[in-house]
Order: structure tokens, then sequence, then C-alpha cells
């Protein structure tokens, strides 16, 4: 009669979480996040370019003044803080400059 043998477990990972191990891992997480933060401030300048002329007190909208006040005012502020971003370098990096 065989006795069955217990697998060995495998030995845990060197790292927890989502530290980079190497250079390639570094450009690659770098790169992930500056081209999503590219995306985020196109996005985020697109509906601030919508809002502007755009009565949302207004069918089919219906907000109050004070509500579109502060939609417009958290999106526009939004909007001049990542234009006043120096991108020479987030250019750089994802290969646009």
């Amino acid at each position: 009669m065989t006795v069955p043998v217990e697998p060995i477990p495998p030995t845990p990972p060197e790292t927890v979480g989502t530290a980079p191990r190497s250079a390639a891992e570094v450009n690659g997480l770098v790169g992930l996040h500056l081209k999503d933060f590219l995306r985020i401030k196109t996005i985020i300048n697109q509906d601030a370019a919508w809002l502007a002329p755009t009565l949302l007190t207004d069918p089919p909208y219906y907000f109050t003044s004070e509500q579109e006040t502060l939609i417009k005012s958290a999106i526009n502020d939004l909007d001049t803080a990542l234009d006043g971003i120096d991108m020479t370098f987030i250019s750089r990096l994802v290969g646009m400059g």
C-alpha cells in the first residue's frame, strides 16, 4: 500500500504588494500611471469645456443654482490645477516629447 505524500507548499514570494523588482516593472508602472493621468486630464478638460456653456438649472438637468455652481467649480478648479502641471517630463516618459 502506498502512502500519499503531502505536497510541499510553494515558497512565499520575496515581496508583498506591488513593489517593482526590476527596471522594466518600474517603467511599466510609471508609464501606466502617467498614461492614466493624461487620460483623466483630457476627460476633465472636456468636461470643463462642456459645462462652461451648459445651464444645468434648465431641462433636462434641473439642478439648483447652488448645485450647478458646486459642480462647475469643482471641475473648473480641477481643470485649472491639472493644466498648471509642467508636462515636460511626463510627456517625455510616455513618449510624447
